[in-house]
Parts: C-alpha cells; sequence; structure tokens
C-alpha cells in the first residue's frame, strides 16, 4: 500500500470512528459533525506527517511513550478546537475528545497490525 493511500485510509477510518463515537454522545446536528471532520482533517495529517518526517530523520526513537505523548497532545488539540466549534461544555467535550482519541487509536492499532 501506498503512502498517500495509507495516510487516505487512516484518515477516513479516523473520521469514521470518531464520528461514530460522537454520535453515541448525541452530536448529530450537521454543524457538529462539520466540526468533527475539519477538525480531522487537520489534526490527522500533521500527526501523521511530523510521524513520517521523524521516521525519515530520525530525530527521535518512536516508543509507546512518545505515541502516547502524541495522542495527548492530538486530545487537547482537538478538545480545544471543540470548544471553540461548538460552544459546548468544556467538560464533556474533553470527554468527547478523549473518548474519539481512544477508540481510533485502538481501532488503528487493531487494524493496522493485522494487515
Amino acid at each position: 500500500m501506498s503512502l498517500i493511500s495509507s495516510s487516505l485510509l487512516t484518515l477516513f477510518l479516523t473520521i469514521v470512528i470518531e464520528l461514530t463515537v460522537s454520535f453515541f454522545f448525541g452530536f448529530r446536528k450537521k454543524i457538529e459533525i462539520t466540526a468533527i471532520i475539519f477538525i480531522n482533517l487537520l489534526t490527522n495529517p500533521i500527526l501523521n506527517y511530523f510521524l513520517l518526517v521523524n521516521d525519515h530523520f530520525s530525530f527521535f526513537k518512536i516508543n509507546l511513550l512518545i505515541i502516547l505523548l502524541l495522542e495527548i497532545i492530538v486530545v487537547l488539540i482537538e478538545w480545544k478546537l471543540l470548544v471553540f466549534a461548538l460552544q459546548e461544555k468544556p467538560k464533556k467535550l474533553l470527554t468527547l475528545s478523549l473518548v474519539m482519541n481512544f477508540c481510533s487509536f485502538f481501532i488503528g492499532v487493531l487494524i493496522f497490525n493485522n494487515l
């Protein structure tokens, strides 16, 4: 699988998984769905590009601690963007961001470790 198709697949799966989670949290309005899609269109490619550049230049060794740190950064950025876009209670949106990113990360690990 090429790098571009792999990146597009991970982006697509992330959006599908995170929209599914948000649906269970009660976020079903067009503006809410649009915000979640656009936030992922921003954060997912940036994270994957960062990992790609690091893989090429070997700035540091990617291990579980680094992955968890990067995921925490993504959760926080997405949370702040959700608060800005949706004007909901910050605590509810932090929980949403945590659960969405946990699910997409966990399912991604399951899928891509078995390919």
